[in-house]
């Protein structure tokens, strides 16, 4: 019984890591859609420090290009959102009015999945009140995410970022504010 045991899961292990050997039907250009969500923490300085907590939502579109080796997938993928994540009370049109990421991905390929991390800069854009100007912002992000192919040519996923972003929201020095938010957002895509 052990030696039959011992023998299924062998098979088992050989025909997923034969599965996860080629990520080839991942490589090339891709685009597609997606819907953001996000919630975190803004903190203004001089006068200050002033907390806020951030939430919000919106949609986007997002372009990309992957290779493959083997069971890897390196790549490169642009966003642009407008999710609108903003301070949460007190403060209407205090908000995030749009987002764009220049990212860098790596992953792994497991049958039709694709687990990934990712890396890269993202530059937004803040509104301080309906009406009013916008502010520049940028920071960093990382995070982790999934693709499933649902056909050769399209594909639904999930991402998860964590992101930390700075800005000079009145354009004089020493005003800024610093905020740091985690962003979940669906991903529905095709391959070109």
């Amino acid at each position: 019984m052990k030696s039959l045991c011992t023998s299924v899961v062998a098979v088992c292990l050989t025909t997923a890591a034969v599965q996860a050997q080629d990520a080839s039907q991942w490589a090339g250009a891709y685009g597609g859609l997606t819907y953001t969500t996000g919630q975190g923490e803004m903190i203004y300085y001089n006068p200050g420090p002033n907390p806020f907590d951030l939430d919000g939502s919106g949609v986007g579109a997002m372009l990309g290009y992957n290779f493959a080796t083997g069971p890897w997938v390196f790549g490169a993928e642009l966003a642009y959102s407008t999710a609108e994540i903003g301070i949460a009370t007190g403060a209407p049109g205090w908000n995030f009015t749009s987002m764009i990421d220049l990212k860098a991905r790596a992953g792994y390929a497991m049958n039709n999945m694709l687990f990934y991390g990712t890396l890269g800069k993202t530059v937004t854009q803040w509104q301080e009140g309906a009406g009013s100007g916008g502010n520049d912002g940028d920071g960093f992000l990382y995070g982790v995410g999934v693709d499933y192919l649902v056909s050769p040519r399209f594909f639904v996923g999930a991402e998860y970022l964590v992101r930390d972003v700075t800005s000079d929201w009145n354009n004089n020095p020493g005003d800024y504010f610093d905020a740091k938010f985690n962003t979940l957002t669906l991903r529905v895509g095709m391959k070109f």
